[in-house]
């Protein structure tokens, strides 16, 4: 008679450390793009010395988003999540030195645009790294 028992199902890695590291790195980037802004429009309201901060925090961000990249390729080499921060993480820090190097040239005909679509691709990313789908593998990610 041959009896079946339920095998143990086999251990699904997913990323944990490595999206914990990637949730940190994005809610500090998020943070400090959202002062740009607040910071800008200070500027623009007639309060000389908001530019200070927003130079200050402009030239980290970019560094921010390298320290970005190196957690988002952790998460998808690693941990095995999903492949395109690492894909996208890259872009920002391009993006970005673009973003600062066009802002020192006082060129906001690019400067401006540009810190809006940064601004909103680093919130969703920021977003969508707490929702339930950033918790699963690749494989899982594709059902």
């Amino acid at each position: 008679m041959i009896t079946l028992e339920p095998q143990p199902a086999a251990k699904v890695r997913r990323p944990r450390v490595s999206l914990h590291v990637l949730r940190i790195t994005l809610v500090l980037h998020a943070v400090m793009i959202i002062a740009q802004p607040i910071a800008a429009g200070y500027f623009l309201a007639g309060n000389v010395d908001a530019i200070a901060p927003h130079t200050a925090v402009g030239g980290t961000i970019w560094m921010i988003a390298m320290l970005q990249t190196v957690a988002a390729a952790c998460y998808t080499l690693v941990g095995r999540g999903r492949i395109w921060p690492a894909v996208v993480s890259p872009i920002l820090v391009v993006a970005e030195f673009v973003q600062l190097t066009y802002g020192h040239l006082q060129n906001f005909a690019v400067h401006v645009p540009l810190g809006t679509a940064l601004v909103g691709t680093v919130i969703w990313m920021a977003v969508w790294s707490f929702r339930p789908t950033a918790r699963l593998n690749r494989r899982e990610a594709k059902r």
